[in-house]
Parts: C-alpha cells; sequence; structure tokens
C-alpha cells in the first residue's frame, strides 16, 4: 500500500480532532494552561506520559520545598 493509499483510508474511516491548543505536560503550568485556554473560550487537549497530574511535584519529593496543596 502506498503513502498516499494509506492516507486516504485512514482519512475515510475516522475523523480528524480539531484543537486550537495543545498543551504537553499536566503539571502546574500544563494544568494552569488548561484553565486559561478554557475561560478564553478555545479548545484544548492535554497530553501527560505519567499516570496522574502533578508533574515534577507529583513524581519528585523535595524536603524542605514548600507548596500550597498537599502530597
Amino acid at each position: 500500500m502506498s503513502y498516499t493509499q494509506q492516507s486516504k483510508d485512514c482519512s475515510e474511516t475516522s475523523s480528524v480532532e480539531q484543537l486550537e491548543v495543545v498543551i504537553v505536560g499536566a503539571g502546574f503550568a500544563g494544568m494552569y494552561m488548561l484553565h486559561r485556554t478554557r475561560q478564553l473560550g478555545l479548545s484544548a487537549r492535554v497530553y501527560e506520559t505519567g499516570n496522574g497530574v502533578g508533574g515534577t511535584w507529583y513524581w519528585n519529593r523535595y524536603p524542605g520545598a514548600r507548596c500550597d496543596v498537599e502530597s
């Protein structure tokens, strides 16, 4: 199957989601960006490689570092 044929087959069998913003990472910055993006009425999707949100603060522990969320 050629590249052209493969692309054509894919476009016929599935729809393409149109997004205005793609956010990479679901840490503090990513979650804030999603919040602001929604306030502006834009469509967005967050992609995170981990199983949950929280980014660095979720995956690492920093003794003595303060944050306003429970760890």
